[in-house]
């Protein structure tokens, strides 16, 4: 099918269009690979809970570790809480292999 000048130069601008925002997504994920890995959130949890309330809140653990990630609290807070416990905390710190942060 032959489509009209105007039609394919349409259609020749989405092409690139998409061409560059693809190159972009790869330029991104190919960033996110190389950049550093993820801090070692290895720690006590006595020692996170400043308050001796048996929850750990965000406001401690970005304390204890000072490069947190909040997804990576999230991820901890299994019951979505707010709160991490020593449950959930160890639970976590398994599924990644995490050792314990030294003070």
């Amino acid at each position: 099918m032959i489509l009209p000048k105007k039609l394919y130069f349409c259609e020749e601008k989405k092409m690139k269009s998409m061409l560059v925002g693809f190159a972009l997504l790869l330029s991104l994920l190919a960033f996110n690979a190389f950049a550093a890995p993820d801090q070692n959130y290895g720690g006590h949890f006595g020692d996170m809970d400043t308050n001796s309330d048996k929850k750990v809140t965000w406001d401690e653990f970005k304390a204890f570790f000072s490069d947190a990630q909040e997804t990576k609290f999230q991820e901890a807070d299994l019951d979505k809480d707010g709160t991490i416990n020593h449950s959930e905390w160890h639970q976590f710190k398994e599924k990644y292999g995490y050792g314990h942060k030294q003070q």
